[in-house]
């Protein structure tokens, strides 16, 4: 009685654990139900069980198909195995077969031929594996069908996520590519519009009108110095004036007595009537030489009258032969005289007249030095002339003025201050313009010419510009070479002593398609984009080419116009891998 009752107890156990194995596992041992459709065998059901070769495994009366995506060492490829009720592998010739994929972009229909123990597919399955499977098969006059839902790298964004994660949606299409090197720059002043101020005069500081900062204008009054230096130089140069005027004037006299004394000349050797010749002399001023060689003239021509009535007379026996000698001899020396004189008058004229040319074109050297002296010390020649006007004039005051239109950004001077000629006591820049100097190294030389397109960064500023210098010998130290371009700073945003990230453009080149580097995320092992379809978005693996920073070409994987999410991408992968749409087949 003890051993039966043992024994049933025993088969009771074991029945209830086979009950509650058989429970536990009813879902995985559950094969799907059909149901006719138009002569076709149809199935659908959310949960698949798995074949003996890993893959989903589609079960209908006495037919059997496992379908498996094969990745290992090849493309990903559809490998269907085809069995019979009991497990054998059916004759693969009888068996025709399709796979449709029904993706958010496009359909893929792929096509299955034997290879040894399963039918392989015609076409790489695309990742992602992302899609809505119709597998059909036909085999002894019976059309199968089933539906499986395979969803992996997508996520649903209603309008107000998008707008709650800040996602920003671009269209992917061609772009340009630039290839660049990346270099530190730093602004610098334009040394071609920079301006040291000195007062050129040894002086005291009267006045200062600009400080730092200021704005000054070409010839603006920036500060006033008393210098006893530039009274001298003034008084000299009132002096030469002065002694000009005279010279001028003697000159002037010098050369009317000059022309006067050469017309008295010529009239005189024309030998006509003496009363003639000296009215025509009467107006003309002559000077000294008419004192001297008019009455010499007329001793010549009285010589020359007795002489030539003594001739007459000896001619006729009626005078003495010594009368005649005596009035030949007093002819002869009337003549001399009268020569020399107009030999001398000439020369001393003429030499008389280089001497006043000489000293008048001394004073106005003279004067020229002196007006010179005043205008290096950077006064304008209307105010130079004014000496010359002005009666009441301080002499030791010297305005110091501006010489460009820019910003004093030194300054070194006070009131009552001493300050030497060459003493650097203000610095002007134009800071319309400013320079960029960055280093380049030797080994990019061969890339880099004068120019060259480049790009500068400051903060959220993007600037263009073109390489305007490159120096022409290499830092022994840093075994780079200067480079510079010129920048517009009409606004004075850029700050000599800043720095910038400069861009030497290198290469351009268009693409047809590509994406902003921050819309790539990685995935799994790819780099994909989630591209939107109506409220989806789903991740696309993308084969990249290249990258300048800004733009990355998209080699495969993207069509143009499509949109993706440009911005706060990686809110969209994290969406994903919570909801668990992992890759799984």
């Amino acid at each position: 009685m003890n051993g039966k009752i043992s024994f049933g107890a025993i088969a009771i156990l074991v029945l209830g654990a086979v009950l509650a194995w058989g429970i536990m596992n009813m879902e995985n041992l559950q094969i799907p139900q059909g149901h006719e459709e138009n002569g076709e065998e149809s199935f659908h059901n959310e949960s698949v069980p798995r074949g003996k070769h890993g893959g989903w495994l589609f079960v209908e009366k006495d037919f059997q198909v496992e379908v498996k995506i094969y990745e290992k060492g090849v493309p990903p490829q559809f490998r269907v195995y085809v069995m019979d009720a009991g497990g054998k592998p059916v004759n693969h010739n009888e068996i025709g077969m399709n796979i449709i994929l029904n993706r958010l972009d496009r359909v893929d229909t792929i096509g299955f031929k034997p290879s040894g123990e399963y039918l392989l597919g015609d076409k790489v399955v695309a990742e992602p594996h992302s899609f809505e499977m119709i597998v059909k098969a036909k085999w002894k006059g019976q059309a199968f069908q089933w539906e499986l839902s395979q969803i992996e790298g997508r996520a649903e964004f209603s309008s107000e996520t998008v707008k709650n994660a800040g996602l920003v949606f671009k269209k992917a299409g061609p772009a340009k590519l630039v290839t660049t090197i990346r270099l530190p720059g730093e602004i610098e002043l334009n040394e071609e519009k920079l301006v040291h101020i000195v007062p050129r005069v040894d002086g005291v500081v009267k006045k200062v009108f600009k400080d730092l900062g200021d704005h000054v204008s070409t010839g603006e009054i920036i500060a006033i110095l008393e210098s006893r230096e530039l009274a001298e130089m003034k008084i000299d140069y009132l002096t030469a004036s002065k002694k000009v005027d005279l010279a001028l004037a003697d000159f002037d006299r010098e050369t009317r007595v000059f022309e006067s004394t050469q017309i008295m000349l010529d009239l005189l050797e024309q030998e006509q009537d003496p009363e003639e010749t000296y009215r025509k002399l009467k107006d003309l001023v002559i000077g000294q030489s008419r004192e001297l060689l008019i009455p010499a003239h007329a001793k010549l021509k009285l010589a020359k009258s007795v002489h030539s009535r003594e001739k007459r007379l000896l001619e006729k026996g009626i005078t003495s032969e010594s009368e005649y000698l005596l009035a030949l001899e007093d002819y002869k020396s009337a003549e001399a005289r009268y020569i020399a004189l107009r030999e001398k008058i000439a020369y001393d004229g003429e030499w008389s007249l280089r001497k006043k040319k000489k000293t008048m074109e001394m004073g106005l050297l003279n004067l020229e030095t002196a007006n010179q002296k005043l205008l290096a010390l950077g006064l304008s020649p209307q105010v130079v002339s004014q000496l010359l006007e002005q009666d009441d004039q301080n002499f030791t005051q010297y305005e110091l003025r501006a010489s460009l239109n820019g910003t004093v950004i030194q300054k070194h001077l006070t009131i009552g201050e001493a300050v030497k000629k060459d003493d650097a006591v203000f610095l002007l820049a134009d800071l319309s313009e400013v320079w960029v100097n960055f280093s380049i190294p030797q080994k990019e030389l061969k890339r880099v010419r004068l120019g060259q397109k480049t790009i500068l960064k400051e903060g959220q500023k993007t600037l263009k510009a073109k390489l305007s210098y490159l120096s022409s010998v290499i830092d022994e130290k840093t075994r780079t070479v200067t480079g510079r371009v010129v920048l517009p700073n009409k606004k004075r945003n850029l700050r000599p002593g800043g720095y910038v990230t400069v861009e030497l453009i290198l290469e351009e080149r268009k693409v047809p398609i590509a994406v902003e580097p921050e819309a790539i995320q990685g995935f799994r092992d790819w780099s994909v984009v989630f591209v939107k379809y109506g409220s989806l978005l789903e991740a696309r693996p993308l084969e990249l080419g290249g990258n300048d920073g800004n733009t990355v070409e998209v080699l495969e994987g993207l069509k143009a116009g499509e949109e993706y999410v440009a911005v706060n991408s990686y809110a969209v992968k994290a969406e994903i891998e919570k909801s668990g749409a992992t890759h799984s087949h």
